[in-house]
């Protein structure tokens, strides 16, 4: 799994444009908080931008160039942070479009709700709640996934995520995360495949999700 930030390959496919809508707004979400990756971002989309004016000798950008160009311009320090809206980061809430005491929240488990708001090109995009101590089944998953924490913490093994912090998983990985702390954990799940749940009642809830 990933430490609290997007990996270089997310921030680099969001600063160039080529990131799912999932991943787009879960790299804007997460640039709500961390002004290292707002910096990083800026950084790649000024690069972007160079390469695009300078060129080679054939005809290719060239990219000693682009970086010299970098080092003689002022560093910016990033975008300003976006704004938000109650535990959610301004660019989720306006993707949902209700306030977050509407939103039409759906059992999935015990202690687990979700509102799913985009589910389209293999992708779903979601909200959790999730009480404090309850957990998700234990699991892997056929393609990636994001999880941007908005409130509360999420524990997953021995890592712990707050407000910000991005957990990326796999299908390497196989995991039990839950809510840690004493607050309802509130996050973003963005998820490119299925989940295959491995626990022990793993053959029911595969039968049943």
């Amino acid at each position: 799994m990933e430490t609290g930030h997007p990996s270089t390959r997310l921030l680099a496919a969001y600063a160039l444009g080529r990131a799912t809508e999932g991943a787009e707004l879960a790299v804007s979400a997460h640039l709500t908080y961390c002004a290292a990756c707002r910096a990083e971002v800026a950084r790649m989309e000024a690069l972007a931008g160079a390469l695009v004016e300078t060129e080679g000798p054939e005809g290719e950008p060239d990219l000693e160039a682009a970086l010299a160009r970098l080092d003689e311009a002022e560093p910016e320090g990033g975008a300003p942070a976006p704004l938000r809206r109650g535990p959610l980061p301004a660019p989720v809430a306006e993707a949902i479009g209700v306030n977050f005491d509407e939103i039409p929240w759906r059992f999935r488990l015990p202690g687990v709700h979700e509102y799913s708001f985009r589910n389209e090109e293999g992708e779903s995009v979601s909200l959790l709640r999730v009480r404090p101590g309850a957990a998700i089944p234990q699991h892997t998953h056929e393609a990636e996934e994001l999880t941007v924490v908005f409130d509360g913490e999420l524990v997953d093994g021995d890592r712990r995520y707050g407000p910000g912090d991005v957990a990326f998983a796999d299908p390497s990985v196989d995991h039990h995360p839950r809510a840690g702390g004493d607050r309802p954990c509130i996050c973003l799940a963005v998820l490119s495949g299925g989940l295959t749940f491995t626990g022990r009642f793993g053959r029911a809830l595969n039968l049943f999700s």
